[in-house]
């Protein structure tokens, strides 16, 4: 017969009796099968613990550097936006720096020759705002393009300010024959263009000028090196003072209150010439500013260099 048991002998150190246990042989034999069951069942739970802890962290070092890659992306797209906006405003200056110093190409002259007038209220808006409609840049994933166009870009502006300057250094007497600045303080009312009589009749007339509204008395400055061609009344005008400035440029100031120099007379840039007013057909205090090149109206704001 088999043994169903087995026999634990345990003798204590300081007894003369042992003792006895008995293990039923098949709870020997299914620990013996339970028992790597076990070891291999904790020690897969461990691993899969070490796995996911490192799933853990790394997914948080992901989500620590997606964090930081949008903060780039913003920090990017954020320069891109400023560096294509001062692109723009030196493509602008540049562009009104051609037209003041004859630069245009002459067939593109001649095109914006054949446009119709601008409204005058609109185009008013020129002087007060930064060019609208710019392109937004584009997502990182095209930023080698976006750089690679607003490189060209630079370089080609980079080239015409050059031109620029090599010309304007050698037209100096010209330049400072220019009327670029701003004839006297206050708010510009009406800008070139065709507009509605502001007689209150209803008809359309083109605006020659550009107005700037202020109190009766302030200062009138000659915004260039100038000869007074005339001071005195005109028709619609009221009081009126004309300068030449040489090269066919004429500035022509209406509706002042006072004149304050003489035909022929030398005036510098800045030096006052008059005084604002109402005189003539105007409907309230302000200055009609033209300027004049060979005879024919142009938009002053074309030539005013000051914000």
């Amino acid at each position: 017969m088999s043994n169903r048991f087995y026999t634990i002998l345990v003798i204590p150190e300081n007894s003369s009796k042992p003792r006895q246990f008995h293990v039923p042989i098949w709870l020997v034999r299914a620990a013996l099968v339970i028992l790597p069951v076990l070891v291999l069942i904790a020690l897969t739970l461990f691993l899969d613990y070490r796995f996911v802890a490192n799933q853990v962290y790394e997914n948080r070092e992901l989500q620590s550097e997606n964090r930081r890659l949008r903060q780039n992306v913003q920090l990017y797209q954020n320069r891109m936006e400023a560096l294509e906006s001062s692109l723009d405003r030196i493509e602008n200056f540049s562009a009104r720096l051609k037209m003041i110093t004859n630069l245009m190409d002459k067939d593109q002259l001649s095109s914006h020759l054949e446009l119709p007038p601008p409204n005058a209220a609109a185009n008013l808006s020129f002087a007060s705002k930064s060019l609208e409609g710019v392109e937004e840049p584009k997502l990182p994933r095209k930023e080698d393009l976006a750089f690679e166009n607003l490189s060209l870009k630079s370089l080609v502006l980079e080239q015409n300010l050059h031109d620029l300057y090599e010309l304007l250094s050698d037209q100096k007497s010209f330049l400072n024959a220019l009327p670029t600045k701003k004839p006297a303080e206050g708010y510009f009312t009406s800008g070139f263009g065709v507009r509605l009589s502001p007689l209150g009749d209803g008809v359309e007339k083109m605006h020659e000028g550009l107005d700037v509204a202020n109190v009766v008395g302030t200062p009138i400055r000659s915004p260039a090196l100038a000869t007074v061609l005339y001071a005195g009344r005109k028709s619609g005008y009221g009081q009126i003072v004309i300068l030449d400035h040489g090269y066919g440029l004429e500035t022509w100031y209406g509706h002042t209150s006072k004149v304050l120099v003489k035909p022929g007379q030398k005036v510098k840039r800045g030096q006052t010439i008059a005084l604002v007013g109402n005189s003539g057909q105007s409907t309230g205090s302000h200055l009609h500013y033209e300027v004049r090149v060979h005879g024919i109206p142009v938009d002053p704001l074309a030539y005013i260099l000051e914000n």
